[in-house]
């Protein structure tokens, strides 16, 4: 980004200027969305979720460019991006990760109204502590910490560490018999 009228973009870009920021991002959504596809390809993930990463990597390229680097703005942007979607993919693909087939698009979750009746809560309740005395019965004392653990939103890493259990994997293959032993049963 050699121009002036750029150098005057970028810098409104910075400032917050929407219109700015639209400009600029205009010229590189194409190279965005032919990147996300290819990545998508790759790791599983959804392109659109990987444009969203590589958006985030534009940004922070209008953050952090410096006209005094000798780079080009574009490339220095096309870089950022290009960073943003393998950070994606690395966070997917480390052991403890949630796989990508796990992952729900937000468009295919339900988003149920507070129950107001008491009946109701009482008998999801009741639902809910018989769920728990059937893991209590099938499960070990071991999985039961795992699984209250996974469900509590702790990852395959942090499980293993509080557990002092050797390591993500020992957790994966806890949380594979959990999985068995409660589809046989129901």
């Amino acid at each position: 980004m050699r121009s002036v009228q750029d150098s005057q973009l970028l810098e409104a870009a910075r400032r917050g200027d929407n219109d700015a920021i639209t400009q600029l991002m205009t010229g590189l959504l194409p190279f965005i969305h032919k990147k996300a596809c290819i990545c998508a390809s790759v790791s599983g993930l959804d392109a659109e979720d990987l444009a969203q990463e590589g958006l985030i990597g534009f940004l922070g390229a209008v953050r952090t460019f410096r006209a005094d680097s000798g780079a080009q703005f574009s490339t220095y942007a096309c870089a950022c991006i290009l960073n943003g979607m393998r950070s994606a993919m690395r966070r997917v693909s480390k052991p403890g990760a949630v796989p990508a087939a796990a992952v729900v698009p937000m468009d295919d979750v339900h988003v149920y109204p507070a129950q107001e009746d008491p009946q109701d809560i009482v008998a999801d309740r009741e639902e809910a502590d018989g769920l728990w005395r059937i893991v209590d019965k099938r499960l070990s004392r071991r999985e039961q910490q795992v699984l209250r653990l996974y469900i509590g939103g702790d990852s395959y890493a942090a499980i293993a560490q509080k557990l002092s259990l050797r390591d993500a994997k020992s957790v994966d293959n806890t949380l594979q018999r959990i999985r068995k032993k409660l589809k046989s049963f129901s």
